[in-house]
């Protein structure tokens, strides 16, 4: 037994101030030195697993040396029995005094953060760019050998259970090489790490994610382009588009109609053929448009316990009298949709929403989707592709809003 002041404590002490929860050379053990390690301030509060989450559930992550050299390894086996307290009844007395001697020092290690070597990153330290305003943070992403320590104890318990209980899932695990030829100089901890958990890839529930992006963004429908194949539809419908878009081109010019204008009312002389062909083409398209909707709410009504509950959000707004941002609080209609979605969407998916306002906002909606393409009819051997031009918006919205009033089984 050696005398207590020969022992030196002052560089058991030392090591302990100088060890880190995430160390350089973990990455590559032949850049410097170096680390970072955790304060008990540093604690987050999340269901998920890491060092500063496992701070916050009061678990002592164990910290280790930045490199070996000297004695250091031999220094920090007293200091990671300690850490971990570990059975010291095999241990000699010298082994015990100092342990007793650190114990103290290693409470107080963790009530301030500290780090080492890292004011210039080594080119060998993996780098990821995130994009930070106009210009990028380096990031370098580096485990910490000691809640590797921790998974592999709690990965050893659970598998000592599964031999009494069948309940418990099975862990599997792999083999990872890393430390070198000699992971001792990369930390004492490190074999630690040479146990991954070996997980299967989460698959992807196209359900779900198609539901949730229905929440946020509502609905992008699609406007049909491709016309029922029809020998006397397809030049009564030209001669239509024709003597709508000269028909608005005129009225706006017209004096006489510019009150009519202001007020939203633009309108074109018809006769009976291009109204029959008009109501075909709209109600045609009205058709698959409501379609879709349902579609959307059979998706939304599947997931809907897992949808978010969100009653109302703050959004920033232009207003047009005051020519400044204001903020504008705007309500949830539906639990199937988020409260920033277009209310003409909203109504689309929930027939519940479907008055008399959701009807006029809606009708000016498809009408400004149906003037953004052309159309032709499908099946002819030489298809004659016509556009209706965005004057042409109010005169349509019009003309849907009546459809919807007149065949109550549309908007139903």
């Amino acid at each position: 037994m050696s005398d207590a002041s020969t022992i030196p404590i002052d560089q058991y002490r030392q090591t302990l101030a100088e060890s880190v929860h995430f160390s350089n050379k973990t990455i590559n053990s032949n850049i410097e030195k170096g680390g970072i390690r955790l304060a008990k301030s540093q604690a987050l509060d999340l269901p998920y697993i890491s060092a500063r989450t496992l701070l916050a559930d009061d678990i002592t992550i164990p910290t280790d040396y930045q490199a070996n050299a000297g004695k250091t390894a031999t220094i920090f086996k007293a200091i990671k029995s300690a850490m971990l307290d570990e059975d010291l009844s095999e241990q000699d007395d010298d082994f015990k005094t100092v342990l007793n001697t650190i114990q103290p020092d290693i409470v107080s290690l963790f009530d301030t953060p500290y780090q080492a070597g890292l004011e210039h990153i080594n080119i060998r330290m993996r780098q990821l760019l995130l994009p930070k305003g106009d210009d990028y943070l380096s990031i370098s992403p580096i485990s910490s050998a000691g809640v590797n320590h921790w998974l592999n104890d709690e990965v050893d318990d659970i598998k000592e259970a599964r031999k009494t209980d069948n309940d418990l899932h099975s862990i599997t695990t792999a083999v990872f090489g890393i430390g070198g030829a000699n992971p001792q100089n990369v930390g004492s901890l490190v074999r630690a790490m040479q146990r991954p958990i070996y997980l299967t890839a989460p698959t992807a529930n196209d359900t779900i994610r198609q539901a949730f992006s229905l929440y946020y963004k509502g609905l992008d429908y699609y406007i049909p382009n491709k016309l029922p194949k029809d020998k006397l539809f397809q030049p009564a419908l030209l001669a239509w588009a024709d003597l709508v878009n000269q028909g608005i081109a005129t009225t706006e010019k017209h004096l006489n109609n510019q009150d009519w204008k202001n007020k939203g009312i633009e309108a074109t002389s018809t006769n009976m053929d291009s109204r029959e062909v008009e109501q075909q083409f709209l109600t045609h398209i009205l058709r698959i448009v409501l379609a879709q909707g349902r579609e959307a709410k059979n998706s939304l009504e599947q997931v809907a316990d897992r949808l978010p509950n969100i009653t109302k959000i703050s959004n920033e707004a232009y207003d047009e009298n005051t020519g400044e941002m204001v903020s504008k609080e705007m309500v949830a209609l539906t639990p199937l949709q988020h409260p920033s979605v277009d209310l003409a969407i909203q109504g689309l998916i929930d027939t519940q929403l479907r008055d008399e306002g959701w009807m006029t906002v809606f009708a000016e909606h498809l009408a400004k989707s149906i003037v953004r393409q052309s159309y032709e009819v499908e099946g002819q051997s030489n298809p004659v592709a016509f556009v209706l031009e965005d004057s042409t918006i109010p005169f349509l919205a019009r003309r849907i809003r009546g459809l919807l009033y007149s065949h109550k089984e549309l908007a139903s």
